[in-house]
């Protein structure tokens, strides 16, 4: 499946596409979906206050938490955030990790952002005429 994204490139819509498929519609992926967006903020204070106070297993939860949904919704720039800090936490570089976390913030502050149009992008994508789903 060739990847789609939304106008702004913030999400790539085929995962969301599968994740609909999976569950047979699309009205419980736009659900984790709008879920996913409005926890962003709450998700990333999590991380870096684990990460502030050298938490290796908190960290690594969180980070684990927020990499496994941002895949599923096509949040790939986040996915990858998190599994570099990941890394970085499980060779106990707190330090390198830390200085991460702004590009990590800028990732989730754009999903943010665009909240209301990327829920219109995957709304459109997963119900239009011949694709995947109708409305």
């Amino acid at each position: 499946m060739k990847p789609q994204r939304n106008p702004g490139g913030e999400l790539d819509l085929s995962r969301l596409q599968s994740l609909a498929e999976e569950l047979g519609s699309p009205e419980p992926a736009l659900r984790f979906l709008t879920k996913y967006l409005a926890m962003l903020p709450t998700r990333v204070e999590r991380i870096v206050h684990a990460l502030d106070d050298h938490d290796a297993k908190e960290t690594t939860t969180a980070l684990l938490s927020l990499k496994i949904s941002s895949a599923m919704v096509g949040a790939v720039e986040t996915e990858h955030q998190c599994r570099a800090i990941e890394s970085m936490i499980r060779a106990n570089l707190f330090e390198d990790a830390t200085h991460a976390l702004p590009a990590l913030r800028r990732s989730t502050d754009r999903c943010v952002a665009s909240r209301s149009e990327l829920v219109h992008a995957a709304h459109t994508c997963l119900t239009r005429r011949g694709g995947f789903f109708r409305s």
